[in-house]
């Protein structure tokens, strides 16, 4: 009788621990990300300066066919000194294509406002006017 007392408890803790194993259990799978696409590489032509610089009384006008980039935003950060003027950023136009020239803080020039640079429609094609220093 011992012996199949035993052999009951036996079993009895065996489907115990067998239900324990056969339990559903809810398992969540995240799938790993997507991969980062790949770097699109775009192939620019820039358009020749067509026409030699021309010097003007207020410095060099550059002319080209190509149009500018929209301005780009930018951060003025804090004048560094009382009355610094800010001279903001523009697009040069250098060895056939346009570059972004950061903005800057400038020492103020007694009876002189700045006038920023400027590209404007000029007989059909865009020139860039140099910034500079006017009288008032």
């Amino acid at each position: 009788m011992k012996q199949r007392l035993t052999l009951v408890a036996t079993a009895a803790v065996s489907a115990l621990v067998l239900s324990a194993c056969a339990r559903t259990r809810e398992v969540v799978v995240t799938p790993a990300p997507a991969p980062a696409p790949a770097p699109t590489t775009v192939q620019v032509t820039p358009a020749p300066v067509t026409t030699a610089p021309v010097t003007t009384g207020t410095g060099v006008v550059v002319v080209t066919d190509t149009a500018p980039p929209a301005p780009q935003t930018e951060v003025q950060p804090a004048a560094p000194y009382p009355n610094a003027v800010w001279v903001p950023g523009y697009w040069s136009w250098q060895d056939g294509r346009y570059g972004w020239v950061a903005g800057h803080w400038e020492q103020p020039r007694a009876g002189y406002a700045w006038v920023p640079h400027r590209w404007e429609m000029v007989n059909g094609r865009w020139q860039l006017t140099g910034g500079t220093w006017v009288r008032q």
